[in-house]
């Protein structure tokens, strides 16, 4: 368990917040990975880390607001406020063992732990190619202001659309990547419809439920 101070609540889009929450010493963890997040008043929620560890004396978390009793405890939350962060949690991390390049699938918020992949691999000098296939919530698209420029410099590419159409483009890619996805069960459970029918095993894939979306989300 470690004690946090939140630091900066900024609205993304329309029904998401990033949280980031400072450490009085380091806080280390592998990008991808996510944490238990104690409100001082209320209940625990998981949320899933958005930044990249070579700042390890703080982090960011992207979180989509909902109507139960964790959405509410997050609008109340207020800047300067102490927090406890359990963990960090999680498998859904680049295998160190194997070099093919990486295929990123995310829907809505399923984007924060890929933000926190791609942005880890740059800095880190990682020779692995990244493809970044994202299906925003409603045309609201999350952490443009990273993936766009990274994308017209070449360094990563980043696509956006239904994911079905995505994958389909991105076939041969596929093909010879590793593949990552997140977001929450509904979307998944396309992403592994459509690769079924492209005769790619689910097995295969490296998946990060955020579980059902939540009830009465915003945007």
């Amino acid at each position: 368990m470690h004690t946090a101070i939140v630091t900066e609540i900024l609205p993304l889009v329309p029904g998401v917040v990033q949280v980031t929450v400072s450490f009085t010493g380091a806080f280390r963890f592998s990008p991808g990975q996510w944490v238990t997040f104690q409100f001082p008043e209320g209940p625990s929620r998981a949320y899933t880390i958005a930044s990249a560890p070579q700042r390890p004396e703080a982090v960011q978390l992207a979180v989509r607001l909902g109507s139960g009793p964790g959405g509410e405890a997050l609008r109340k939350l207020e800047k300067g406020a102490t927090i406890q962060i359990e963990g960090p949690f999680g498998e859904f991390v680049v295998p160190d063992n194997d070099g093919r390049n990486l295929l990123l699938v995310a829907g809505d918020v399923g984007v924060a732990p890929i933000r926190s992949i791609v942005l880890h691999l740059l800095a880190s000098g990682d020779s692995r190619k990244a493809t970044v296939l994202y299906e925003p919530n409603k045309r609201h698209i999350l952490y443009a202001g990273d993936f766009d420029p990274l994308a017209r410099a070449g360094r990563i590419t980043h696509e956006s659309g239904p994911i079905e159409m995505l994958l389909e483009r991105n076939r041969a890619t596929i093909e010879s990547s590793v593949v990552m996805a997140a977001g929450f069960d509904g979307f998944l459970s396309r992403v592994r419809k459509t690769l079924t029918s492209m005769e790619v095993d689910p097995a295969k894939v490296l998946w990060e439920t955020f579980g059902p979306e939540p009830a009465g989300s915003e945007g």
